[in-house]
């Protein structure tokens, strides 16, 4: 058995799986795999690194208590130290929604993670080349890309899988020409199992065709994980050149070629906190990107819009009700949204020192002279249908829709946004600056001056 811990070591140092200090936690169920990994280990690593993580998922009652018990009994023999975990794997799937597969290997990884907490530590898994062939043709019967037919990485992180090179039938021969026991899992041979159904039905069949059928997953693996990378790698790039104020510029995302567009989005979601966006979540963002507009509803309580050339990605907002408006009857005004507005008057010579006191970068002022005189109530609102806006300084008044468009402002923004209105006519409007007719000129006496606090988007005029 030489030639199969040749193998190990030679697959161990092509990966760097093991730095020069820290423990490595041995994930061991008890199975063929994972004895033999810890066998193999033995050899060329010290047993003061090692140390054996086991989990009693509550599953399988008797039978999980009598593997527990053989683990135990064979780290005693072996000199190795054993942490075991209790969980009650059936209850706590029950509470989070997830299948018990699922939530145990949950459960599995985070109490290792718990135990492998240095730097330096790493978390040795019993995979084989075998269970690679399985993951692939799942990942390819689910409609997996290229990453997810790249199948299991000998190296993700802490995690390393030192006999991924082996197949199933080598493990089983190493443990029998060395007089290894181990434990066989009777929900193995329980073909309900998708995974069962495809090892014990479905691989014999492709077996016939190809006797080297792991040999050739394992090449396919190979080649589109290093494809997936190369496409990682220049979907990164891109995501770094493409961000702009607010999100990211939708032509130097639409520039490139798909497959790597569609992993820009992928990336930009996840770090707006979009846990694992859903190909179909993808690709309708990539249709939106090359048809130049469209809104998205994504995982997280996230909102994708695309406007012009921007993409943005932000949190879903409770639309405020069509019409919503408030009297300002003081010096603060709570909004619907959770901000406040604030006013001051004060006169036109203390302009300068409300703003040092205030620290505003651009102030939003107004004639209060103008307000005044015409005895009409101020009210806060949203827009309304049939909107119109005459900006200061520009001599001309137009739709507040159009304004929208021409500043491409997205179409769920625009919902949100605060206007000042009095009679009808806009006094201000949230990041358009005030109308014509309120702006502070040479005569003006007496100022009022704006601030919207908490939130920061739109706050104070852009031009």
């Amino acid at each position: 058995m030489n030639e199969i811990l040749q193998k190990v070591q030679k697959w161990a140092q092509q990966y760097k799986m093991f730095p020069s200090s820290g423990r490595v936690l041995i994930a061991l169920s008890g199975g063929a795999d994972s004895i033999a990994m810890a066998h193999l280990l033995m050899h060329f690593l010290p047993k003061e690194r090692m140390i054996c993580a086991h989990v009693n998922h509550g599953i399988r009652g008797e039978e999980a208590n009598r593997d527990e018990a053989f683990v135990h009994s064979w780290c005693e023999q072996n000199g190795l130290a054993l942490r075991v975990l209790h969980a009650d794997v059936p209850s706590e799937a029950q509470k989070s929604g997830e299948g018990l597969e699922a939530c145990g290997r949950r459960i599995r990884y985070a109490f290792f993670e718990e135990l492998a907490c240095a730097e330096n530590d790493r978390i040795a898994t019993a995979h084989t080349r075998s269970d690679q062939a399985e993951t692939v043709l799942l990942h390819l019967l689910q409609g997996a890309g290229a990453r997810g037919l790249s199948g299991i990485p000998p190296v993700r992180g802490k995690i390393i899988r030192p006999v991924l090179c082996l197949g199933r039938a080598d493990v089983e021969s190493y443990c029998r020409e060395n007089g290894l026991a181990f434990r066989t899992d009777s929900t193995n041979s329980d073909v309900a199992y998708t995974r069962n159904r495809l090892r014990h039905q479905v691989l014999p069949l492709l077996r016939e065709m190809n006797p080297n059928l792991e040999q050739s997953l394992e090449r396919t693996a190979l080649s589109l994980s290093r494809d997936s990378a190369c496409l990682e790698q220049m979907a990164h790039q891109v995501l770094e050149t493409a961000r702009v104020k607010e999100g990211l510029s939708a032509a130097a995302i639409r520039n490139v070629p798909d497959a790597v567009a569609i992993r820009v989005l992928s990336f930009y979601f996840q770090e707006c906190g979009c846990p694992r966006p859903e190909a179909v979540h993808l690709e309708q963002a990539l249709a939106a990107l090359h048809k130049g507009s469209g809104r998205l509803n994504l995982p997280g309580g996230l909102e994708l819009n695309v406007w012009h050339d921007r993409l943005c990605l932000a949190a879903i907002k409770a639309i405020p009700e069509k019409g919503t408006a408030i009297h300002i009857t003081g010096p603060q005004t709570r909004l619907w949204d959770g901000r406040t507005l604030f006013l001051e008057v004060f006169p036109v010579s203390e302009i300068k020192n409300r703003i040092k006191f205030h620290n505003l970068l651009f102030p939003i002022l107004m004639d209060y002279d103008t307000i005044t005189h015409s005895r009409k109530i101020v009210t806060v609102r949203t827009r309304r249908a049939g909107d119109r806006f005459s900006p200061a300084g520009r001599g001309l008044s137009k739709s507040l829709k159009k304004f929208f468009s021409e500043q491409r402002v997205p179409a769920a923004k625009r919902e949100h946004l605060v206007l000042l209105e009095m009679g009808g006519e806009l006094l201000w409007v949230e990041g358009f600056g005030v109308c014509d007719r309120c702006k502070v000129r040479p005569d003006t006496q007496n100022v009022l001056m704006l601030r919207l606090e908490q939130e920061k988007e739109f706050v104070g005029d852009t031009e």
